[in-house]
């Protein structure tokens, strides 16, 4: 049987790997790196809510399965529905910042700030706790969005897998393609507050059987940035 030979990498690849390298870092908030020496960590992020059902049905589900997750949520949304986001701050999951209204497009850094303040004064008010991070809608990042963000000594964050229930996948199909992806230490995205709703809720359970038999721990986002930045694996830019 024959034996794999490893070529000596020659300086054209170093080359090439090195710029793509500088490249994806640039790319991407944070690169994750699944240490030997711990499980692979996992934070399941719920956006747009807090809703008066959706919300409450997900926090059945990780009541059961006893896992802690993040909410990024609106500031609108948590004044109409302030309920299920006392819940959820009680029974220990993360609250952060949204926005107000979701719109940052063509806003400038000042209407920016305005909203992300108005939102953490509406959380903090609620549950005794200010944000430290915040999620911008649709995961787009402008120089007006990270100005704001900067001025208020926020950390920006994103995803490394979107589960996409908000085309209307298919529950299983949710689940198939985020347990086929899932590699090293992840951030997945959810809504709590899209259309098909029940698809996310039936998604969930599975989700999370899968995850767990893949050897991941559930952390909320600031466990996952506190470990990646204490083993020196994450770069924000």
């Amino acid at each position: 049987m024959k034996c794999l030979q490893l070529k000596k990498p020659t300086l054209a690849f170093i080359l090439a790997w090195a710029i793509l390298s500088v490249f994806l870092l640039r790319l991407f908030p944070f690169f994750v790196h699944a240490q030997a020496d711990r499980e692979k960590m996992v934070a399941l992020t719920f956006d747009d809510g807090p809703h008066p059902l959706h919300t409450e049905q997900i926090l059945d589900i990780l009541a059961s399965c006893q896992i802690k997750a993040t909410f990024f949520v609106l500031g609108c949304n948590v004044e109409l529905y302030p309920k299920p986001l006392l819940r959820a701050s009680a029974e220990g999951h993360e609250i952060e910042n949204h926005s107000y209204d979701h719109q940052t497009r063509g806003r400038s850094a000042r209407d920016l700030s305005a909203s992300i303040v108005k939102t953490g004064d509406i959380i903090e008010r609620l549950t005794g706790k200010r944000p430290t991070y915040f999620r911008p809608p649709e995961g787009k990042s402008t120089k007006a969005v990270e100005t704001a963000i900067r001025q208020l000594s926020l950390v920006e964050v994103f995803w490394t897998l979107d589960s996409r229930d908000w085309t209307g996948k298919s529950p299983l199909s949710i689940a198939q393609s985020i347990l086929k992806e899932a590699n090293g230490d992840e951030v997945i995205l959810f809504h709590d507050y899209t259309c098909p709703s029940h698809n996310t809720m039936d998604a969930l359970p599975v989700v999370i059987e899968g995850l767990k038999s893949k050897g991941y721990t559930f952390v909320t986002i600031d466990t996952y940035f506190s470990t990646l930045a204490r083993e020196g694996a994450l770069t924000l830019w």
